[in-house]
């Protein structure tokens, strides 16, 4: 594996440490920019000579902006290395499936990134910890400067920035909250109304990993769709608006099921259950770690104590082993690629060690 992503699985990305802004539902903020080239064929049109030259244009003129950070080539990576960079979102499927030339390119906090010749030639990101998105765009405002110093993006008089799709053209901005809702994800109907309001502001509401990802252990990603016909400004704010209402939402069904009797009784035993089937389980799917974990963070925040059997968990802690659970960080932690039912087993066990939960046979 490379070294560079070697140091990654022991590393805490910074939006990931504890700390940060309304905390107990929403885990970060991220903010995306997509610019391409003038004159210059999208991605997915391109020579692979072409697409050589951005990758190595723009390593050159940017790579200073990552504060010694880590430069990846897909094309050089195996299947867990991948994984790695997608579960830290540092990279997307599309940029390492590409049949082109890609780059990835972040810094050492992972709050700041860059892929080239993804959809669009550069997709800027940044990310913080917590409800910030407003830290997150002041983030990435000097990379997105220093892009349009050295390139000569496309852009519209009338409509902004070009894009490979036309959902992003205008601003070329997605905004977006990760968020954990497990307490709406228990009751149906609320959640179900949360999609519905999203859908009704052009926003979307996803797994953490966008379009097509599951929202495995209750945490959803919310974004703006409309980039054309309203500002910068505006987008964040709607996204940040959706945002605050669907935490106090969060917070209200909580509240709600702990004054309810049979909720609270029910919700106290599900969440044995789950501590149960991490001190009993050989072996774990990543779906059933990250929903117990779920579980047990959802008791620490409502301060379940009689749920946990005396048990302590700093939530931020629980939520950085949503993500170090997962397929890549497994692998790369062990240093060989394994499959499924090997992945299984070794979670069970990293989930354990980690919490310092004793094994315990099933009776």
């Amino acid at each position: 594996m490379d070294r560079h992503l070697e140091e990654l699985v022991n590393h805490v990305p910074a939006w990931l440490q504890s700390g940060g802004q309304d905390r107990d539902v929403a885990v970060a903020s991220r903010v995306r920019l997509a610019r391409n080239l003038e004159r210059r064929r999208f991605p997915h049109r391109l020579e692979t000579k072409e697409a050589r030259e951005i990758c190595v244009v723009a390593r050159g003129k940017l790579e200073d902006y990552f504060d010694g950070g880590t430069v990846v080539e897909p094309a050089s990576l195996g299947p867990a290395e991948r994984d790695l960079l997608v579960e830290r979102s540092l990279a997307s499927r599309d940029l390492l499936d590409a049949p082109r030339p890609t780059l990835a390119l972040f810094d050492r906090a992972e709050s700041l990134g860059l892929m080239v010749n993804e959809e669009d030639h550069f997709r800027l990101q940044s990310l913080t910890r917590g409800f910030d998105l407003t830290g997150a765009w002041n983030q990435i405002l000097p990379l997105g400067r220093a892009l349009g110093e050295h390139f000569e993006l496309a852009r519209h008089r009338k409509y902004g920035y070009l894009t490979a799709c036309p959902s992003n053209v205008g601003t070329g901005l997605r905004a977006s909250l990760m968020l954990h809702l497990p307490a709406l994800a228990r009751v149906r109907k609320p959640l179900s109304q949360v999609l519905k309001t999203a859908q009704r502001s052009y926003l979307a509401v996803r797994g953490v990993h966008g379009e097509g990802s599951q929202a495995l252990g209750h945490l959803y990603q919310i974004s703006n769709q409309r980039t054309l016909g309203t500002d910068v400004s505006e987008q964040i704010q709607a996204v940040a608006e959706f945002g605050r209402q669907t935490m106090n939402f969060e917070r209200e069904v909580r509240g709600a099921m702990l004054r309810d009797a049979g909720h609270k009784e029910q919700l106290i035993v599900d969440v044995q259950e789950s501590h149960q089937l991490l001190k009993t389980a050989k072996k774990l799917t990543t779906a059933q770690a990250l929903d117990a974990l779920s579980m047990l963070r959802l008791a620490v925040l409502a301060d379940l104590k009689e749920a946990l059997d005396g048990s302590t968990f700093p939530p931020h802690k629980l939520l950085h082993l949503c993500f170090r659970l997962r397929p890549g960080h497994l692998q790369a932690r062990l240093g060989s690629e394994l499959g499924p039912e090997a992945r299984d087993y070794s979670r069970a066990k990293e989930i354990r060690d980690a919490l310092r939960i004793p094994f315990e046979e099933e009776a």
